[in-house]
């Protein structure tokens, strides 16, 4: 499946079931990944280049932006492997991202 379907089957089902706000905020981070990614295949996204976007994406954030963005995307790749693809391994499933995009304790 290509990136651009996965995108949009995922927003419209958003924009059916989550208030406007939530479906302004996947459309942010789901279009700086289409733009990013362009016309891929899902498949073909691996851990690393996602570590790379997220790095890219999330610069000169706090670290609960980071996390918030981390969760929108992937939230999406969960989407696609509940619903859509079975086989699909979410390149963001992976403990360096859980430790490097959590959100800090306050002090």
């Amino acid at each position: 499946m290509l990136l651009s379907q996965g995108i949009n089957v995922c927003l419209e089902y958003h924009k059916s079931n989550f208030r406007i706000n939530t479906v302004k905020a996947y459309e942010f981070v789901l279009s700086k990944l289409f733009d990013h990614f362009d016309e891929r295949d899902i498949d073909s996204i691996s851990p690393e280049e996602m570590l790379s976007f997220l790095t890219m994406l999330c610069e000169r954030s706090k670290q609960g932006t980071k996390k918030t963005r981390y969760s929108y995307l992937r939230s999406f790749f969960n989407f696609i492997r509940n619903n859509i693809d079975y086989d699909f391994k979410n390149p963001c499933d992976t403990p360096m991202f859980k430790r490097k995009f959590r959100h800090s304790e306050p002090t």
